[in-house]
């Protein structure tokens, strides 16, 4: 793995954090990550526990990354491999190593010890592997002998973090929730019912309380001296002062020092209830991922290798591209290739979302994790591992969730003020009781630490990532994948929809139906045309080949060749100069073809496409190329306008062919003869004339208008997605997926405004009633360990609400 200087500064750099408990903890880290000399930006998903930093590598290593995370008071997961290298003889190939793998992006730290011929590697799994190190440590010319290490993916990283998580969470709410039942039921049924006097209640509630402070409170008092310390506050802030508040006020009632009941259950239910509140949310919180997760489980960790006709069972990390496997009925297919031999049928709806099987045959592209329902294929092996589509369509997917849409950064900047805001409400409420009603000192307490506790940052922090952890997870599960979580809000807002003509809405295999030659035999202009245009991959390129190719014109030898983007190429072809393309590459070499105007006119009114052939600056032909409408086409645009979006075609082809294929597809509005570079021009005339876009393109020759317009759609070739242009990827090649996407993106941006109301109009309710909004007119007055409970049921409410919601809102 060589590290270039380009790749280096532009390196992008995903961490795990670990330690995060609210919205204002990921807050926090952002702003201690953007302090770093050499960081551009950072991006930190409270809900994935993600931390993306893109940073100059030449200003700044991991392991500054680290130690200012650290810091914050937050830590990094990494792991460590033990690599043995044989020939690490001397104190300079100690230094060597240490500095070649410390630039390595990903590495936290490399110690080698050539008395041990050892070499100890910390690093972050997410960024680099422990293979990559290894081909570093062998381009070097060191021997490595063995690996010390398991490779570890991000499921099994994300499955040890949350496993350990749940089970500290469960063994701090066994220690502390029976102890507060027993103080609760002490405490309201002890005196009246056992006849037990009051100092022994509350000398029994102290050290119940007491217990659970120091044992399952400790989390939320480090978190709160962590918040103190990077001078923010969190979510540990206001149970702390809560909880801290109920436990003061209860020991000076005790000792006498002012007139109040007791609640030292109130702190006890306090820590107990969102520790139980937290335990319910982590686990809850594993499902909104697991669309993602059971996407990878799809790749079978065995594949049936085929070697001297004989086939072997063996560990899919021994199989290699060019190998030959078996799959049989009933099987999933391990790895992406092409059908070398067998017949059959494979189910790949759980990659396309296609729910009719595929035919297979010689020849026929297979992907990994799709099951083989009848027939035998035995399949030469052309992407493993982490190349194959299955792959990077996780990537791409997980990458996006750990992105934040425009709302989420205004609800990142509230979340940081919040706690603040509830301090402020907290005193207020505090004076306005305790100095201008006059309520005791107790009572006016306990109305400081209900509002302190009953206030849920967390609710908003956790309404937007969910909703986009789980929404892209479906959405990815019925092929479209959205890499770009920002176009998630720009989709909700569409005013129309611009399609490419070639490719996407025809199906992009034209075929030559007429030659007209003029002053040559057919068979040699098909012949010069064919030769200047083998080399060129576009669609009508290819036709023109193929055309050649099937009435046995054998293409002269091909001397020089330049492609002229937009328009067409020009060749040398056996000492003559041969341009093949549209009308504006005639014009500019000057080429009259007037001889051929009726011609033209005749075969684009018929939808065909124009292809002009000169030779020598003379026209000597012309080649009409049509292309047959996409399956369901006029279905797709028909269903976009009663979503209530404007259509539009833009195309590189000639006026009367666009207006042609556009009447059979039922499009009024047609934009024609656009280069490249027109095309995106026209988009940006579009918008600026106030029309929110979406672009939809073969990801390859619309890569610019892709770009430029608010959403740009790529249809998907089944081959490597992760090079596609465009915010949202279809993986099937099938317009249908343009309203899947649509749809897709406005129910993630529906779930995600769902979550956020909910979450602002439970502490705008709440609050005030805490605060004792009630109590004046109807003594309502809120507990503590009641506005704790409240507290912890919000949280759990907004990640109850993504479960349920995001599989029926994303269809």
């Amino acid at each position: 793995m060589r590290i270039t200087v380009d790749e280096q500064r532009q390196a992008a750099m995903k961490l795990r954090v670990l330690g995060m408990h609210c919205a204002n903890c990921a807050v926090t880290i952002e702003k201690a990550l953007r302090r770093v000399r050499g960081v551009k930006r950072a991006s930190v998903n409270f809900a994935t526990g993600e931390a993306v930093v893109e940073l100059d590598p030449s200003a700044a290593s991991l392991g500054e990354i680290v130690r200012a995370v650290r810091d914050a008071g937050y830590d990094v997961y990494r792991e460590e491999a033990v690599l043995i290298v044989e020939n690490l003889s001397t104190p300079s190939d100690e230094l060597t190593v240490e500095n070649r793998l410390s630039r390595i992006p990903g590495v936290v730290e490399a110690r080698a010890l050539h008395a041990a011929k050892k070499v100890i590697v910390a690093y972050n799994p997410l960024a680099v592997t422990v293979d990559e190190i290894r081909e570093q440590l062998e381009s070097m010319g060191y021997r490595v002998a063995r690996v010390a290490a398991e490779e570890t993916g991000l499921e099994d990283i994300e499955q040890r973090i949350a496993e350990r998580e749940v089970a500290e969470l469960k063994r701090l709410v066994l220690l502390t929730l029976p102890p507060s039942i027993a103080l609760g039921l002490l405490m309201y049924l002890g005196r009246p019912l056992l006849g037990l006097p009051k100092h022994v209640v509350d000398l029994a509630g102290l050290l119940v309380a007491t217990f659970v402070l120091a044992v399952g409170g400790r989390r939320f008092f480090a978190g709160a001296a962590r918040s103190l310390r990077n001078l923010s506050a969190g979510m540990d802030t206001l149970v702390v002062l809560g909880s801290g508040a109920a436990y003061v006020l209860s020991i000076a009632a005790m000792l006498g020092l002012l007139e109040s009941e007791t609640y030292f259950e109130a702190p006890a239910f306090i820590v107990s209830f969102i520790l139980l509140g937290r335990l319910i949310e982590a686990k809850m919180k594993l499902r909104t991922g697991e669309a993602v997760r059971k996407l990878l489980e799809l790749q079978p960790p065995v594949a049936r290798l085929v070697r001297n006709g004989t086939e072997e069972g063996v560990p899919l990390s021994r199989v290699r591209v060019g190998d030959l496997v078996a799959v049989k009925l009933g099987e999933r297919i391990p790895v992406d290739g092409v059908v070398e031999e067998g017949h059959g049928y494979v189910d790949e709806s759980m990659v396309t979302g296609e729910p009719v099987p595929v035919e297979k045959k010689p020849g026929s592209p297979v992907i990994a994790g799709t099951l083989l329902t009848t027939g035998y294929l035995r399949v030469r092996v052309t992407r493993v591992g982490r190349d194959t589509v299955l792959a990077q369509i996780v990537k791409l997917v997980r990458q996006a969730q750990a992105g934040k849409p425009p709302i989420q950064r205004l609800v990142d900047r509230v979340a940081g003020v919040f706690a603040w805001l509830v301090m402020g409400i907290a005193v207020a409420t505090f004076t306005y009781w305790y100095l201008v009603e006059g309520l005791p000192l107790g009572k006016a307490l306990v109305f400081l630490a209900s509002v302190l506790l009953i206030a849920c940052p967390c609710a908003l922090g956790l309404a937007s990532p969910l909703a986009v952890v789980a929404g892209l997870g479906h959405a990815a599960r019925r092929g479209v994948v959205i890499r770009n979580v920002e176009c998630v809000e720009k989709a909700a807002k569409l005013t129309m929809v611009v399609f490419d003509k070639t490719g996407t809405l025809t199906v992009g295999r034209p075929e030559v139906v007429e030659v007209k030659a003029y002053g040559l035999p057919e068979d040699q202009l098909l012949a010069l045309a064919a030769a200047a245009e083998k080399r060129s991959e576009h669609p009508i390129a290819r036709s023109i080949v193929e055309a050649a190719s099937r009435a046995g014109a054998e293409p002269p030898e091909l001397e020089s060749f330049t492609p002229i983007p937009g328009q067409g190429v020009v060749a040398v072809v056996s000492g003559r100069t041969v341009a093949v393309g549209n009308e504006k590459l005639m014009k500019g070499f000057e080429v009259d073809t007037s001889r051929a105007e009726k011609d033209a006119e005749r075969l684009r009114e018929l939808g065909a496409t124009i292809v002009y052939v000169a030779v020598d600056g003379q026209l000597a032909g012309i080649l009409a190329v049509a292309d047959k409408p996409r399956p369901h086409a006029r279905e797709v645009i028909e269903t976009l306008r009663r979503m209530g979006l404007r259509v539009a075609m833009l195309t590189g082809d000639n006026r009367t062919t666009a207006h042609a294929v556009a009447r059979q597809l039922g499009i009024d509005h047609v934009i024609a003869e656009a280069s490249p570079e027109d095309k995106a021009d026209e988009i940006r005339r579009l918008q600026r004339s106030g029309e929110v876009v979406a672009m939809v393109g073969d990801g390859v020759n619309d890569a610019a208008s892709l770009a430029q317009a608010d959403v740009g759609i790529a249809m998907g070739r089944g081959t490597d997605i992760a090079k596609e242009a465009g915010d949202i990827v279809l993986v099937r090649d099938d317009l249908r997926g343009v309203i899947t996407a649509i749809r897709a993106a406005r129910g993630i941006y529906r779930l995600i405004k769902l979550n956020l109301l909910w979450a602002f109009l439970y502490n705008a309710t709440l609050i005030p009633i805490a605060a004792g909004a009630l109590y004046s007119s109807h003594g309502v007055m809120l507990r503590p360990e009641a506005a704790a409970a409240a507290m912890a049921l919000s949280s759990i409410s907004v990640t109850l609400n993504t479960l349920i919601l995001s599989k029926r809102i994303i269809r």
